[in-house]
């Protein structure tokens, strides 16, 4: 069960995703740690910086005010969508699904969900479910839009399992479109999932967006950073520009929210070396 749901760090998570489905709908679309379906939007400190500042902010600005997230979040007014329902959603019932997570709560909530979808729950690691299943299959790997959300990207479910970090790289590698989301406690951590997947996969074209914001902001005890990042592998020019647009429009409208006193003092957008000819991106 994600308590941290609605939090910043779900809203750089589900923004980009949303507009990312619109923009290139994939043909199948699957999860290595899925969370739950969805979740009673009700406030908290925490979100009162993330999801509920984000209601207020992006109807005025006109780089959020008809996004994909937004749209989601006015039409399922009064809960907050996880990535899978985020997913069918956009999707609909054209594609093909498969959602994972360990937590029994979670994959309950996702089996309801799914009714009606072409849609697979697998209550078992995603990380090696999902690297069991691309061995197996014949689909086309870009045709497919793998989203990896991990608790911990070292963690090596199994002895011989991958961790969430070789899976990417490695999904990468094989052409699939990834779409990875990290997270870090100290500013020099910035873009780190970046580093240590181009290395990985160093021929493969990577594009990072990172926030770095006050910590308070997801732990209202906590001084000093916080920050998040969406990693994007075989991603096409109009989603990297779309990203990069949603990027800069969640730094502005966070501009007026402030930790006085803190380093950092507010969040601030920036793309991580990207690995393309034009670095506007």
């Amino acid at each position: 069960m994600n308590h941290h749901f609605g939090e910043l760090g779900d809203v750089w998570k589900h923004l980009p995703l949303a507009e990312i489905l619109r923009l290139n709908p994939p043909r199948h679309y699957w999860e290595t740690h899925a969370g739950s379906a969805s979740y009673p939007l009700t406030a908290s400190p925490a979100r009162l910086h993330g999801v509920l500042r984000f209601l207020e902010y992006a109807p005025g600005d006109p780089q959020l005010a008809h996004c994909a997230y937004l749209q989601a979040l006015q039409e399922l007014l009064g809960t907050y969508p996880g990535s899978p329902t985020l997913a069918m959603h956009a999707l609909g019932g054209e594609a093909g699904y498969i959602f994972c997570d360990i937590d029994p709560q979670s994959a309950s909530s996702l089996q309801t969900a799914v009714a009606g979808y072409q849609a697979c729950i697998i209550e078992a690691d995603g990380v090696s479910a999902i690297s069991d299943y691309t061995n197996s299959t014949s689909v086309d790997p870009a045709t497919v839009l793998v989203h990896i959300d991990p608790f911990d990207p070292q963690e090596r479910y199994f002895p011989d399992s991958k961790t969430s970090l070789e899976l990417a790289a490695w999904l990468a590698a094989e052409g699939y479109r990834v779409f990875f989301w990290y997270c870090y406690d100290s500013a020099e951590q910035r873009g780190w999932a970046f580093e240590e997947i181009a290395k990985l996969a160093p021929y493969v074209d990577l594009w990072c967006g990172d926030m770095l914001m006050p910590a308070s902001f997801i732990y209202p005890q906590r001084s000093g950073a916080w920050g998040c990042g969406i990693l994007l592998a075989n991603a096409s020019r109009p989603e990297l520009e779309a990203c990069r647009r949603l990027g800069r429009a969640l730094e502005r409208i966070s501009a007026g929210d402030l930790h006085e006193g803190n380093e950092p003092a507010q969040l601030t957008f920036r793309v991580v070396s990207p690995r393309r000819s034009d670095h506007s991106f």
